[in-house]
């Protein structure tokens, strides 16, 4: 396997840990987080730089002069402009924005077809690809369960608690506190994989099946379920309804397994779905 190409996983988990630690201190503040995102990320743009000028030394030029040199160079440059606006902004949401945008294009870099001259070491890349794609949506889909269960149980300790039944049932299921914290955190971290099974994904089928990969069922409906999660996540940051964050995240999960069982019949390649 060469050389160049592990380095630039390396690159991609880097700014993926990055990625979701940001995520997490931006949704449920943490800032011990926040400082390991930004510790995981400096050692993964050192990485970058470093890969963007060996090939940059290899070729004799700057590589920008064929689209996979391009979109390489491209990621560089968007998370270094993203590193400087966080510094002039100390915003969170900045950095997290081109965070998105430079793991997209390294994403596509990295395990695109231009980037190997090899047929058999395409196939090879594309399969590792599709192993990451399936496996971290299985955790998002376990993470889903656990938080829905856990939204369960804090309406039923909350509804216990507004009618002072403190009974066996009561003691013999988590606190209300416990299955809050359970809740948000299992429903966030289950959006992070799903979001990055979704860009691998995306990725894997330009490689095998082309733009209709975006006009796929099950495409279209894992991005809604996406959408869905992050704005009930915004909306109890904001407004701190967390009763009303355990009924839309159930109600959610139950469209994740419709989208799991019978919106991946209508897909033209998800054969493993069921």
């Amino acid at each position: 396997m060469d050389m160049m190409f592990r380095i630039q996983e390396i690159i991609l988990l880097f700014y993926f840990i990055s990625l979701s630690a940001l995520s997490y201190d931006l949704f449920l503040r943490n800032r011990q987080v926040r400082k390991v995102s930004l510790y995981v990320l400096t050692p993964g743009v050192i990485l970058h730089f470093l890969s963007v000028g060996q090939l940059g030394l290899t070729l004799g030029r700057i590589p920008i002069l064929t689209l996979a040199e391009s979109i390489f160079t491209l990621s560089f440059v968007f998370i270094l402009i993203g590193l400087i606006h966080f510094w002039k902004t100390k915003s969170e949401f900045v950095l997290a924005f081109y965070l998105v945008i430079t793991i997209f294009l390294m994403t596509f870099y990295t395990f695109s077809s231009l980037n190997f001259s090899s047929t058999a070491l395409t196939l090879e890349i594309v399969n590792e690809l599709l192993i990451v794609h399936v496996g971290a949506a299985l955790c998002a889909y376990v993470m889903f369960f656990i938080g829905m269960l856990n939204a369960v149980i804090y309406l039923i300790q909350r509804r216990n608690l507004k009618k002072k039944q403190f009974n066996r049932a009561f003691f013999s299921l988590f606190s209300i506190g416990t299955a809050e914290k359970v809740m948000l955190r299992m429903t966030f971290i289950g959006v992070i994989f799903m979001s990055i099974s979704i860009i691998i994904g995306i990725v894997w089928g330009l490689q095998i099946i082309g733009l209709n990969v975006l006009y796929d069922p099950k495409v279209i409906g894992t991005i809604c379920v996406i959408i869905m999660y992050t704005i009930i996540l915004a909306l109890v940051k904001m407004k701190h309804d967390t009763p009303r964050f355990a009924v839309y995240s159930i109600a959610i999960f139950v469209l994740v397994m419709l989208n799991y069982l019978i919106v991946s019949e209508l897909s033209n390649f998800h054969f493993w779905s069921l």
